[in-house]
């Protein structure tokens, strides 16, 4: 029988000069897509809300890692349920992208 791979996402987000930019790699939920360019990325953003991830993550039991960069940029990676979980973070993160 065929095993499905399961979904991979990974997300950095850093500063680009008074901003902040997000970059996409592996799976991305397709209903964020339309939100990111053709490269996976999306400018400008908000400073992400680390806190608000951790809490998010927790509450839905959704293990996930997480980098600070020594520049300040923040790298995260999710597997699985959790990359999906990880998906609707993303969304509202957009979503609410300069508001």
């Amino acid at each position: 029988m065929a095993t499905t791979a399961q979904p991979i996402i990974e997300l950095l987000i850093g500063r680009d000069q008074d901003s902040w930019r997000l970059y996409t790699h592996g799976w991305v939920p397709p209903y964020v897509k339309g939100k990111l360019d053709l490269h996976g990325e999306a400018f400008p953003v908000d400073e992400p809300d680390l806190q608000g991830l951790e809490n998010f993550m927790f509450q839905l039991d959704a293990p996930y890692t997480k980098r600070v960069t020594e520049s300040g940029s923040v790298e995260i990676e999710a597997r699985g349920r959790s990359a999906i979980v990880l998906g609707e973070w993303l969304d509202g993160f957009l979503s609410s992208a300069g508001k």
